[in-house]
């Protein structure tokens, strides 16, 4: 099995009292870690995780780095599905629209590309309660939500 030699530029680098973070450039992926003895990589690393209950969070993340510097791919990132990739960006978006003093008709034109309907119409659309959904998905986001997409394991994911 071939060695990756690894070598860290030094804006990428930071050092705290718990070591050195540095940031490896993969391709287009970005992986972070810590030297724990506060000195830049300069030749094959290890992996050192804890054991609690983000471990198989940082097991997965630990294979995708792997993959990708010894097998020059990229695994698949498998906290967010594709359809949940989307519902966060039409959340964003529609958060984007209403704090910008959109109605939830005109986000629906924007995001969804939903042709423009009368207001009797659109109060039993289905579309009318996606993008409340979508914009209440947006406001708990924004208010520190996102956190939780980190969780891809875990089972209290609240």
């Amino acid at each position: 099995m071939p060695t990756v030699i690894f070598k860290v530029h030094p804006a990428d680098a930071r050092t705290s009292d718990e070591g050195l973070y540095i940031r490896f450039a993969i391709g287009t992926e970005h992986f972070s870690a810590i030297c724990l003895d506060g000195k830049a990589p300069n030749g094959s690393v290890a992996a050192i995780t804890l054991i609690d209950q983000l471990m198989q969070d940082r097991v997965d993340a630990i294979v995708r780095f792997r993959d990708a510097a010894l097998h020059h791919r990229i695994s698949p990132d498998t906290r967010l599905t594709p359809q949940r990739r989307q519902r966060l960006i039409e959340s964003l978006r529609a958060i984007d629209g209403r704090r910008a003093g959109a109605t939830y008709r005109e986000i629906a034109e924007a995001v969804f590309g939903a042709a423009p309907v009368n207001a009797i119409t659109w109060k039993s659309a289905p579309l009318r309660d996606t993008v409340m959904r979508r914009t209440r998905s947006g406001l708990d986001l924004v208010a520190g939500g996102y956190r939780r997409l980190l969780l891809g394991h875990r089972p209290d994911r609240n």
